[in-house]
């Protein structure tokens, strides 16, 4: 059920704003990983990965503390802002924007929409949340997410 609605998701995201690459990401209760819920690219980037949380970076402090949605518009940007961004630059994915997925004031994980250079722009981001507050019921019903409190 939750790959159907993540891949409804992927649809909708895919014509509007559009990407290259899209993903889901669920942040440890913990706050120390992210744990891949979904990925439009198996292959270069699995289900069940994860990536470690680091309190002094600007995903934690933006997207997973502040609940803001964060850019990067351009390749320089995306180069400072991934570890891995020489495989994100192989796919032709210039531009990034992570979009928090919150409940009850906290963030619950991240889309992920990774697309060619200059594509995302704030004016985007709206819309964008709206996508991510339909997706919080999805990560409630995981055992990937604890409720709030």
């Amino acid at each position: 059920m939750a790959q159907l609605s993540f891949e409804a998701l992927d649809h909708a995201l895919r014509r509007s704003p559009g990407h290259r690459l899209f993903t889901v990401l669920a942040i440890d209760p913990g706050l120390v990983v992210s744990r891949r819920l979904y990925t439009s690219d198996a292959v270069a980037y699995p289900c069940g990965g994860t990536k470690p949380l680091y309190p002094d970076n600007d995903f934690f402090r933006e997207v997973v503390q502040g609940g803001r949605a964060r850019i990067c518009l351009d390749q320089e940007a995306c180069r400072r802002a991934f570890p891995d961004h020489a495989l994100i630059d192989a796919l032709g994915c210039r531009s990034a924007v992570n979009v928090p997925i919150r409940h009850g004031g906290r963030t619950l994980g991240s889309l992920n929409l990774l697309h060619q250079e200059h594509w995302y722009q704030p004016d985007m981001v709206p819309a964008l949340m709206r996508f991510a507050e339909q997706a919080a019921p999805l990560l409630l019903s995981l055992r990937y997410v604890e409720m709030p409190e």
